[in-house]
């Protein structure tokens, strides 16, 4: 597989809300976050896909302050993955050695459209993050040619 440069990634995320273009893809803001209560019951069952208990997070002022838990964040950024391609979307590296741990997700298939989701798991008391900040890097890398494009479940998801 090549990784595609971030130049090259920028032209499959739409814009606003900015991006930020690195050398090997480029870094995106978060539109949601919802914190998936310890006391939650996920289903996954054919065409259902669902989880309980979720409450959603509005920032504090102009930080998000996450107690410790799990959270589902949405992309802010819709992304095209063109076919032939396969896309990784990331935490960055940062929010790990502040506290944050991420979840492997984030592998979006050739064909794939919409505003992605992430998993992260916050272990300690509090992560106050401001609501501009840069959370994920989506990163391209070229894939075998394939005459299959995703159309699953989750093509085309939207901001809730």
């Amino acid at each position: 597989m090549v990784c595609l440069s971030g130049e090259e990634v920028a032209r499959f995320v739409t814009a606003p809300p900015e991006i930020k273009i690195n050398p090997n893809g480029v870094d995106l803001r978060v539109s949601e976050i919802w914190k998936i209560s310890e006391d939650s019951v996920s289903t996954l069952h054919g065409k259902i896909r669902e989880t309980t208990e979720q409450v959603r997070i509005e920032p504090n002022g102009d930080f998000y302050e996450l107690a410790r838990g799990v959270y589902s964040i949405r992309v802010a950024n819709e992304v095209s993955v063109p076919a032939g391609v396969v896309g990784f979307c990331n935490p960055r590296s940062t929010l790990n050695r502040l506290g944050m741990i991420k979840s492997q997700t984030g592998i979006w298939d050739s064909g794939y459209k919409g505003f992605g989701t992430q998993t992260v798991f916050i272990p300690i008391k509090l992560f106050r993050i401001h609501k501009d900040e840069f959370w994920f890097q989506l990163r391209m890398h070229t894939a075998n040619d394939s005459n299959h494009s995703y159309d699953g479940h989750w093509q085309n998801e939207k901001p809730q």
